[in-house]
């Protein structure tokens, strides 16, 4: 049985992860040049993404913890929560103000990521 819970969890994590690749490939808007916004890979609201997944990622990953759950469902638990609020904030972007990023996506990733792993081993 637990075999099966394993196998349908991570069936449903390839299946999330290849449906968000395809859709960050299949995205795409026809902008004309003069409303482009300039978007660096390396500027302060990167910065901020990071801190605040980095943020997310290790608190979601503690409280897993807290409940007695394995170091390996925590982390993913922590990285998919970190990461779907990283999404969540580029959606708004993208509503509010047409300003979708996916530079800003990758540091919340990243972000989100560092904070689990690093939760993980220092545990």
């Amino acid at each position: 049985m637990v075999f099966i819970i394993k196998y349908c969890f991570k069936l449903l994590l390839t299946i999330l992860l290849v449906t968000l690749l395809t859709g960050c490939i299949t995205y795409q808007k026809d902008l004309t040049p003069s409303a482009i916004i300039k978007d660096e890979w390396f500027a302060k609201d990167k910065l901020k993404h990071f801190s605040v997944s980095f943020l997310i990622g290790v608190a979601i990953y503690s409280v897993a913890r807290w409940g007695n759950t394995s170091k390996n469902d925590a982390s993913v638990t922590g990285l998919l929560l970190a990461s779907t609020c990283g999404i969540a904030k580029e959606i708004d972007d993208d509503v509010r103000r047409n300003n979708w990023s996916y530079k800003d996506l990758a540091w919340d990733v990243l972000g989100g990521g560092v904070g689990v792993s690093l939760s993980n081993v220092l545990e």
